[in-house]
């Protein structure tokens, strides 16, 4: 298992607008906003601290509907995300506790407006800690002459939220402050799973280090996609 930290976060002003359900950060309306948004962006680059522990193991499509991983532990999922890899890289991430902290006790003292967009905040931290694992990831498969597959998270329709279980029997989520309640949920809650598929010829590749709505698996169910707002986002 390895460890990383991630100190170069930028936190788009662009996605913060997204994240807090204002997808044209031009528009008169959204400009409004533009102090509070600038304000709780700089408090959110002091308070994040993004963790991440991940490692590479092995995977076999057992059956239609479940693969198995590092040689034991069976897990459903849609196996065309699989055919082709070796091995998976898993991965846990956190933004940490300090910023979901700071959000709720605005909420408590009637701060609403900022805690929600501080929270949107510490959405993008997470969706650009993402983005720089991926990166990683994508550069260490192809220096080895192999594809990357799309990134899959537990909770979406490819791989179950039981799946949690598994990946923190694997990686010691404790080591970056992130644990896994009875419902599968993780705290703090800007965390996340994650599962990218690796292989020499895999059925469904993925080779770009951006995260974009139009290579997420995820962007016909996803609220917050930029498609439905009719825009893609600059990579």
């Amino acid at each position: 298992m390895e460890y990383i930290e991630w100190n170069n976060l930028n936190l788009d002003t662009s996605e913060i607008y997204r994240r807090i359900g204002m997808p044209d950060a031009d528009s008169k309306r959204s400009l409004n906003f533009k102090p509070v948004i600038e304000q709780m962006r700089h408090k959110a680059l002091d308070l994040v601290e993004v963790r991440c522990v991940y490692d590479y193991v092995p995977v076999n499509i057992v059956r239609a509907g479940e693969i198995l991983l590092a040689n034991q532990y069976p897990v459903n999922a849609l196996t065309s995300f699989f055919e082709g890899a070796h091995e998976v890289l898993i991965a846990i991430q956190t933004v940490g506790l300090r910023l979901e902290e700071e959000s709720n006790r605005l909420y408590e003292i009637g701060e609403m407006l900022d805690g929600m967009v501080l929270d949107g905040c510490g959405t993008v931290a997470l969706d650009e800690a993402l983005e720089l694992l991926r990166g990683m990831v994508v550069k260490q498969v192809i220096e080895r002459g192999l594809q990357t597959g799309h990134n899959l998270c537990p909770g979406g329709y490819q791989i179950p939220l039981e799946a949690q279980k598994t990946l923190f029997t694997l990686l010691d989520g404790g080591r970056i402050g992130v644990t896994l309640g009875e419902a599968m949920l993780m705290s703090p809650i800007k965390s996340h799973t994650l599962v990218i598929p690796v292989g020499q010829k895999l059925a469904k590749p993925n080779l770009s280090c951006a995260i974009t709505c139009e290579m997420c698996v995820e962007q016909q169910n996803c609220s917050h996609s930029r498609l439905k707002f009719g825009k893609g986002k600059l990579v």
